[in-house]
């Protein structure tokens, strides 16, 4: 076995001060062997010392994997719930009820949009399947103002106001549905405000707001009427601008999935509606 020059030098060292003393002498083959001693020492130590750091590194590991209980899991379980948790916003019917005199039948939801923000002009698209298409429009704050414009037959705009409360809505049929309905997508415009908007100041320094039937001054049946008034909502979106607030507009008609009908008649079994019993979109 060999051993280093440092190890020779020390047992040496050692060596020639016991003769110095008159110590006992100390033979070559001693020195070897108190060499290798030295040897095995140092391995035993440094060898337990890595063993002992390796088994405190497993540990370690497999307790920041498992932590006390199966706290992996739980954390785990937890990241997995919070990233399904969805504000699913407010909630559309699924169905729009329609009544033209003595005919009643629903209509299917067909597209839905859902925004985030209010006090901004917006615009939807879509594709009817009928005449009867219908709209509703529902929000978080059932006093937000609601206002929706849309184009009439006769070229004239149409629609509705008024607070949010279940929902505003409306739908067509064919006297007031444009004659290119089912020709093309249509759109629609929706505005949203918050409950406190100063739709009051703002409609009497516009229009002055006259009372309307037997509405008392300006109270909110004629605020609603003032809506309509593109330059009401004008000042208005210029006073409060964009801020958040949440809320969904639907789209309602006959199925795609459904037997075609001609000339945008409504479901099977539904007698279409005569003059006397038409309900215009938004009245």
């Amino acid at each position: 076995m060999r051993h280093t020059e440092s190890e020779l030098r020390k047992l040496l060292t050692e060596h020639g001060g016991e003769r110095a003393h008159h110590g006992p002498s100390v033979h070559l083959d001693a020195i070897v062997k108190r060499g290798r001693r030295t040897r095995r020492i140092r391995r035993a130590v440094t060898g337990g010392t890595a063993a002992a750091f390796a088994v405190a590194a497993v540990g370690l590991v497999n307790g920041l994997l498992t932590g006390p209980s199966g706290m992996a899991e739980t954390m785990v379980a937890q990241r997995s719930a919070d990233s399904a948790q969805v504000d699913p916003g407010p909630k559309l019917p699924e169905k729009f009820p329609v009544v033209l005199g003595a005919n009643k039948f629903d209509l299917p939801l067909i597209h839905s949009q859902r925004f985030k923000t209010e006090g901004v002009t917006r615009t939807v698209t879509f594709t009817p399947s009928s005449f009867f298409t219908g709209y509703k429009v529902v929000c978080d704050d059932p006093r937000a103002w609601v206002v929706t414009s849309h184009q009439l037959k006769s070229g004239e705009g149409g629609g509705t106001a008024g607070r949010c409360r279940e929902g505003v809505g409306g739908h067509h049929d064919r006297l007031s549905a444009p004659s290119d309905w089912l020709k093309r997508p249509q759109s629609m415009q929706v505005w949203v405000f918050p409950a406190d908007a100063p739709v009051k100041e703002v409609a009497k320094a516009v229009t002055g707001c006259r009372p309307i039937w037997k509405s008392k001054g300006c109270d909110e049946t004629a605020q609603s009427r003032e809506l309509m008034h593109p330059e009401v909502r004008e000042r208005l979106l210029a006073e409060i601008g964009e801020q958040p607030g949440g809320w969904a507009v639907g789209i309602y008609d006959r199925s795609a999935t459904a037997e075609p009908a001609p000339n945008g008649e409504p479901p099977a079994n539904i007698e279409p509606p005569t003059e006397g019993t038409s309900t215009p979109a938004g009245r």
